[in-house]
């Protein structure tokens, strides 16, 4: 027969076993809550390039628009700067041939002659400057002091006349009937003076431009104290 604290341990030792063996499986436990996200992991290798995308309905030749409506203009802007000069243009086509022309008879006109000779003058009748110095075309007469018109136009017509005394000099103009166009007067006693006048005048085919003196007609001509008529056509009728 065993002791009793012998028996009592291996009582103790023992009935655990038997317990552990007896005891039956449990149901599975509720699962717990998620933990916390991991770290990132390292960059993966670099992909291949991808075909090109496309967007959805996408056309090529619908791509550009119609063109819209011309808008308002704008406001006038600012002067530009004056640009370098063009190239010269090309020659012009030569003109017509003109008309031919007589140079002598046309476009000349003009006379100056002289008193030369101690003659006396008489009171209204034609002045005799005698001696011609230029007589283009022919115009003047010597012989009877007057101009005679051929090419119609406007003139001028002056004298220069040394004298002993008073002196009034008419310009006289006419063709059948004279006309005194201008008068010239200057007073003087006993000694010499020196007068000169000058007038322009429109005149017509065949009239004739001369001068003369009044009662006071001491005009001389000699040398030393010449006495001068002029006239030349300053431009012609246009017709």
């Amino acid at each position: 027969m065993k002791p009793l604290g012998v028996a009592l341990l291996v009582a103790l030792i023992s009935a655990p076993l038997v317990t552990a063996q007896s005891c039956k499986v449990g149901l599975p436990g509720i699962p717990g809550a998620p933990g916390p996200d991991g770290k990132d992991g390292a960059d993966g290798a670099k992909g291949e390039v991808g075909e090109p995308g496309q967007i959805e309905g996408w056309n090529k030749e619908e791509q550009k628009g119609d063109t819209g409506p011309p808008g308002h203009p704008g406001k006038v802007g600012p002067k530009g700067p004056v640009g370098p000069p063009g190239l010269p243009g090309f020659p012009g086509q030569k003109g017509l041939k003109g008309e031919s022309g007589d140079y002598k008879i046309s476009l000349k006109s003009s006379f100056s002659a002289q008193k030369a000779s101690g003659a006396a003058v008489r009171r209204d009748v034609p002045v005799r400057f005698d001696k011609a110095i230029t007589n283009d075309n022919g115009h003047y007469e010597p012989r009877t002091g007057k101009f005679t018109c051929k090419v119609p136009g406007v003139y001028y017509f002056s004298y220069h006349a040394t004298s002993r005394g008073q002196l009034c000099v008419n310009i006289m103009m006419g063709k059948e009937q004279k006309r005194k166009m201008a008068t010239f007067c200057d007073q003087a006693q006993n000694i010499f003076q020196v007068t000169t006048g000058g007038l322009v005048l429109q005149v017509q085919k065949d009239e004739s431009v001369w001068l003369e003196t009044t009662e006071k007609n001491s005009l001389l001509g000699t040398d030393g104290a010449d006495s001068i008529f002029t006239g030349f056509l300053l431009f012609p009728d246009p017709s």
